[in-house]
């Protein structure tokens, strides 16, 4: 079993100065980094772009580790 972790934030938008809530529209994104660290969760990594473009998301953000720091930088 792969675990990997995303979390969906909810934002409200409308970055205009308006102050009528009404005119704002939800919307969320996904977050993820630090993975894949090994070959096992290479594949985890795969599901979980699966699952994020399989929501409604506006975008997602990497944040960063695409891997372990031991291994080459190539």
């Amino acid at each position: 079993m792969i675990g990997a972790t995303a979390s969906a934030a909810h934002a409200r938008g409308g970055f205009g100065g308006e102050d009528d809530e009404d005119e704002r529209e939800a919307y969320a994104i996904g977050l993820w980094g630090d993975l894949p660290y090994s070959t096992v969760q290479q594949e985890g990594v795969l599901n979980l772009i699966a699952d994020m473009n399989a929501q409604d998301l506006a975008f997602t953000v990497h944040d960063g580790d695409l891997k372990a720091g031991s291994t080459p930088c190539s």
